[in-house]
């Protein structure tokens, strides 16, 4: 059984879970700028790039198996997760406007994980 604490610590943590919001400032619009930049004229450093991507997305409670992807005009997150929480895409997607998004199911050691891919065509 749970002590009063302990109950009042989990339903103080469900609230909070709950009202989730995210708070990245202008961080997402900067790095989607910063990215367009990079893919367009080469300008930039990728690993700040994919470290800064990371970040962003441990913003979100999106977390990722592997380092982030940066190809051509295309970044891939490798979501730790096969349940998509549609609620948090929809914010991440606000701030990456000029890119197109997929959303792409893999099976790895048995279990069916989730990526995210964004392209910028230009």
């Amino acid at each position: 059984m749970y002590s009063d604490e302990e109950k009042k610590q989990l339903m103080d943590d469900l609230a909070e879970m709950e009202t989730f919001r995210a708070d990245t400032g202008d961080e997402g619009k900067i790095l989607q700028e910063d990215l367009k930049e990079y893919f367009i004229n080469g300008n930039g450093d990728k690993q700040d790039l994919i470290f800064r991507l990371e970040l962003y997305f441990y913003a979100f409670k999106l977390f990722c198996r592997k380092e982030v992807r940066i190809d051509r005009n295309q970044f891939t997150i490798f979501l730790n997760d096969s349940i998509l929480e549609w609620n948090l895409i929809k914010l991440v997607m606000q701030d990456f406007t000029d890119f197109e998004f997929e959303i792409e199911a893999v099976k790895e050691n048995n279990d069916v994980l989730i990526n995210l891919n964004y392209t910028l065509h230009y």
